[in-house]
C-alpha cells in the first residue's frame, strides 16, 4: 500500500477532541504519526490546507443489494457510492435474495465482498429464516462467520414469543440485536405518514403507533432477557421518549436516526412524491425536531442511513405500488452535516462523532478515529462547498433521494480507505 502525508488540515478526532491544524502520515494502511511540520521519503503529500481532516464515516446500516437484486445495486456500486459519501466501513443488512440466513448464504456473499467491495463490509446477519418471522435462523453460526448484529430489517419479529426466543439466544452468543421497530396489526397497509399529506393524496397513512409500540414491546423484552438491543432509524417523539427513559433505567439499549428523518418531513412527498416514500415514513415537523433534541442530547446514539438503492422502475408507478426506500450514500456526510452543523449548529466535533465514534464502539471496532495506530480510512472534507444535489448523478445505482435539488454543504472531496 501507498504512503500519504496528509499537510495543514484541520485534524477533529472525536475521541481524544483533538481540533487543530496538523499533519496525518498514513503508512501500509495505518496512522503511523500526527505532528507539525513533518515530511516523510516516498509518500504521497495531500494539501489539505483549509479542509477537515476527519475519521471516514462508519455505516451500521446499508442495504446493498447484489445477487438477485443486482439491477437495483451491487456491492461494488454500493461501496463505491459510500466512498463518494464519505463512508469507508459499513454493515450490511441480510434482506438480499437469497437472505443472508444461513452459512452458505452469508460465505457467498462474504465472497462477493472480497472480491468487489471498495470499503470494508461487514454482514448482519437474519433473525429469522427468510425474514419471515416464523423460525429463528441458524444462529449459533454466526459467531464463527464475523457476524455481531442480527436483524430482520424491513419487518420486525411479530412474534413476540419468538422475539424472546431471539434475545435469549442473541445474549448467549454474544450479538445484539437490530430492531426495525414496527407493529404490522397496526395501520397495516400505511405507505406513508398518517396526515395532512396522506389525506392529501387520499392514500392510507402510518400513524406513530404503529413504531412506537414495537419500541415498547422490544423495550420490555431487553429488560426482561438482559440482552442488548438497538432500535434503528428511529421516526417519532414517542419512540424518543420512550427511549429516554428506559436509558434513564440503565438498559442496554442503543439507537440510531437516519439524515432524511431528521432533515425532511412527509411534507418531501408534496414535492418529490414516490422518491419520499420510506418505510418509516417521514413524519411530522415535531416529530422531526425529536428526533434532532434526541441526537443532541445523546437519547440517540448515532447516525445511520438505511441506504436503500431502487430501480427506476421499482419506484415508479402510484404511490402505492412504488417502493419504500431512499438511496443514501452518495449524499451521506454532506446530509449530515448539513442539517446538524450547518442547520441546528450543533459542534462539529459532536456531529463527527455520531457518524464515526459512536457506531465504532457499539460494533466494538478501533475505528472512527484519527490516532496513532488507528486504521488509515480518512475523509478530507470542505465544510465550505456547497453543491444541489443531482440524483442521476450518484454512483449508486439507487437514483431514489428527495435531496434531489436541494443544496448541501460540507462534501467529502478525498476519501481514503
Amino acid at each position: 500500500m501507498n504512503s500519504f502525508l496528509i499537510k495543514n488540515g484541520r485534524v477533529i478526532d472525536p475521541e481524544t477532541k483533538r481540533d487543530e491544524v496538523i499533519d496525518v502520515l498514513v503508512e501500509d494502511g495505518k496512522i503511523t504519526a500526527i505532528g507539525t511540520g513533518m515530511s516523510f521519503e516516498g509518500a504521497e503529500v495531500i494539501d489539505a490546507t483549509d479542509k477537515i481532516v476527519i475519521p471516514g464515516m462508519i455505516d451500521v446500516h446499508v442495504h446493498l443489494r447484489d445477487m438477485e437484486q443486482a439491477y437495483k445495486e451491487t456491492i461494488e456500486s454500493g461501496t463505491k457510492a459510500a466512498l463518494q459519501g464519505g463512508v469507508t466501513t459499513l454493515f450490511a443488512m441480510p434482506n438480499t435474495s437469497p437472505t443472508l440466513d444461513s452459512k452458505e448464504a452469508i460465505e457467498r456473499y462474504q465472497k462477493l465482498i472480497q472480491d468487489t467491495a471498495q470499503v470494508n463490509v461487514h454482514i448482519i446477519g437474519a433473525i429469522t429464516k427468510g425474514l419471515k418471522g416464523k423460525e429463528l435462523a441458524d444462529l449459533d453460526v454466526y459467531p464463527e462467520l464475523g457476524i455481531k448484529f442480527i436483524s430482520d430489517d424491513g419487518y420486525d419479529v411479530d412474534n413476540e414469543n419468538l422475539l424472546e426466543q431471539a434475545y435469549r439466544k442473541a445474549k448467549e452468543l454474544g450479538l445484539t440485536i437490530i430492531t426495525h421497530p414496527e407493529m404490522y396489526a397496526i395501520a397495516a397497509g400505511g405507505v406513508i405518514n398518517k396526515g395532512k399529506v396522506s389525506e392529501h393524496f387520499d392514500v392510507f397513512g402510518q400513524n406513530n403507533e404503529k413504531e412506537w409500540k414495537a419500541v415498547e414491546r422490544g423495550l420490555r423484552l431487553i429488560e426482561k432477557t438482559g440482552a442488548k438491543g438497538h432500535f434503528t432509524h428511529v421516526t417519532t417523539k414517542e419512540s424518543v421518549e420512550l427511549v429516554r427513559k428506559a436509558k434513564a433505567k440503565k438498559l442496554a439499549i442503543t439507537c440510531d436516526a437516519t439524515p432524511h428523518h431528521f432533515s425532511l418531513t412527509e411534507e418531501a412527498v408534496l414535492t418529490h412524491g414516490n422518491l419520499a416514500k420510506v418505510n418509516p415514513p417521514l413524519r411530522t415537523e415535531a416529530d422531526r425536531q425529536a428526533i434532532i433534541d434526541g441526537l443532541k442530547d445523546g437519547t440517540i446514539d448515532l447516525i445511520a442511513t438505511d441506504h436503500a438503492p431502487h430501480s427506476e422502475q421499482d419506484k415508479g408507478g402510484n404511490l402505492n405500488h412504488a417502493a419504500f426506500g431512499i438511496s443514501c450514500l452518495d449524499t451521506a456526510m454532506a446530509s449530515i452535516i448539513t442539517e446538524l452543523h450547518i442547520n441546528q449548529k450543533m459542534p462539529l466535533i459532536d456531529v463527527i462523532a455520531l457518524f464515526t465514534l459512536k457506531p465504532a464502539q457499539l460494533a466494538g471496532l478501533k475505528r472512527g478515529r484519527l490516532q496513532a495506530g488507528a486504521p488509515g480510512e480518512i475523509v478530507i472534507m470542505n465544510l465550505e462547498e456547497e453543491r444541489v444535489v443531482k440524483r442521476m448523478d450518484f454512483v449508486s445505482q439507487g437514483k431514489n433521494t428527495p435531496f434531489d435539488g436541494i443544496k448541501l454543504k460540507g462534501w467529502p472531496i478525498k476519501t481514503l480507505v
